[in-house]
């Protein structure tokens, strides 16, 4: 017997046809989901077995003006996590924060320590009464400590300190081939610039620009003062067509004492 035309020529076959398309991508999805839940555990718990407590804190280098006890209670202070979420560039920004460290920075080293290395701040010239600063021109709030006297002595108003590094700099490169060295650089308050010298005289150059009254000073110096140097007491270029000297007074002779034997 004959099958009606058009029939089915027998069953069809499992997973065939939208339905069984869908199932099998059912199947695949699942799989993935459950091999990504099972690597995020796995994971985690490789996560937890390494984040151990920091054990050690090192300190690289040598350190002058901090002491490493004070680097280690810092740092002790803002751990806040275990070897692999330690916060690193918090331990720095904390470090950074004593007065005597320029920079720092820390990294891991395995198994459970962590280590410092710290550049501390160095002072070199003193800002007004009492304060230094640093090779930036920033200030340090370092106290008062005992610092060499050969520091130069820098003065001006508040947040001009960069400038008056700056131009100390300057005025020390143009006149040092006098044999002048500058110790004390000073900005007034309105603009006008001072310099003092080693041996103690005093140039007034008043306000800028300054390059014409350097040079005009440099040419009298050499012409005329130098070898005067020690009865100089001051030296004003303030003005446009000449410079103005004050004279050291002179020593008068101790009175001799006791008569005539």
């Amino acid at each position: 017997m004959t099958s009606p035309a058009g029939g089915n020529s027998g069953p069809a076959a499992v997973g065939e046809g939208p339905a069984g398309l869908g199932l099998g991508a059912g199947l695949k999805l699942l799989a993935m989901v459950a091999i990504s839940c099972g690597l995020g555990w796995g994971g985690y718990l490789l996560y937890q077995k390494y984040d151990v407590p920091i054990a050690v804190i090192g300190v690289d280098g040598e350190l002058g003006r901090v002491a490493a006890p004070e680097v280690e209670n810092i740092v002790a202070a803002n751990l806040g996590g275990g070897f692999l979420s330690l916060d690193l560039e918090g331990i720095c920004a904390a470090l950074e924060a004593h007065p005597w460290v320029a920079s720092a920075s820390a990294r891991r080293k395995w198994p459970d320590e962590v280590v410092i290395a710290i550049e501390e701040e160095v002072p070199i010239a003193r800002w007004g009464e009492g304060r230094f600063l640093n090779n930036k021109g920033k200030i340090l709030d370092i106290g008062n400590v005992e610092l060499p006297e050969t520091l130069p002595l820098l003065d001006g108003p508040e947040g001009m300190e960069r400038r008056v590094m700056q131009q100390y700099r300057n005025f020390s490169q143009v006149l040092q081939p006098l044999g002048l060295k500058v110790e004390a650089c000073q900005l007034a308050a309105r603009g006008n610039w001072n310099l003092r010298f080693e041996p103690g005289l005093t140039l007034v150059i008043g306000k800028e620009p300054v390059a014409g009254k350097l040079q005009r000073f440099m040419q009298v110096w050499d012409k005329a003062l130098k070898e005067r140097m020690e009865s100089v007491e001051q030296v004003d270029v303030r003005y446009g067509n000449g410079v103005a000297v004050r004279w050291k007074a002179p020593i008068e002779p101790a009175p001799e004492t006791g008569g005539k034997s």
